[in-house]
């Protein structure tokens, strides 16, 4: 096994401790030396792999995006039929949607966002998140009322606001899970309009 491939696959396996980290301790008060007790390695193994802390807080924030399309794909491997799909990937964020604390790796990064790298990031995550809502709301739409219903990129951008609502309303724990989760369903199929 190439050394290029040993490091992308112990990067892998230490990622979910580095956004642990982050998502419990924030940017600027995670050290490297904490992210290696975690990690359970020296740092200079976390250095092989990463140049410094932004760079790893970096990856932290692309994996947001690349762990929940992996779970929105595994929702959808059945293939189901379009509306199916909008309804299944609904269904499952108002039940799960902030459950690992990883929104709060982007309410850190959004406090950041006077460094550029770390507001590119933050941008191509949102961006990311937008394309991939927006098709699933697109192909989840029927042919009904287009007039009463929002454009499907204002209602994607509704969906990831509402995802950012929801995460607030568990941290500050505005409403009972039950509750936050009745509301993210029902706004999200409000948001979402007719649907096939």
């Amino acid at each position: 096994m190439s050394r290029r491939s040993q490091s992308e696959e112990q990067s892998k396996k230490l990622l979910p401790i580095v956004c642990e980290v982050f998502s419990e301790l924030g940017y600027r008060r995670t050290t490297t030396a904490e992210l290696a007790s975690r990690c359970d390695v020296r740092e200079n193994i976390l250095y092989r792999l990463w140049p410094d802390k932004k760079a790893m807080f970096l990856a932290a924030i692309d994996d947001i995006f690349r762990s929940r399309t992996e779970v929105w794909n595994e929702i959808l491997a059945d293939r189901p039929a379009p509306e199916q799909a909008i309804e299944r990937i609904i269904e499952y964020e108002s039940h799960h949607q902030g459950e690992h604390g990883f929104y709060r790796i982007v309410f850190t990064a959004l406090t950041e966002t006077d460094d550029d790298d770390i507001r590119v990031a933050l941008v191509a995550m949102y961006k990311g998140f937008h394309k991939l809502v927006c098709r699933q709301v697109e192909a989840g739409r029927g042919s009904g009322d287009l007039e009463s219903r929002l454009p499907t990129e204002v209602a994607a951008w509704g969906l990831v606001g509402l995802a950012t609502v929801s995460n607030i309303i568990r941290e500050l724990k505005l409403l009972p899970p039950r509750q936050r989760e009745r509301m993210f369903a029902s706004v999200a199929k409000c948001l979402v309009g007719e649907i096939s």
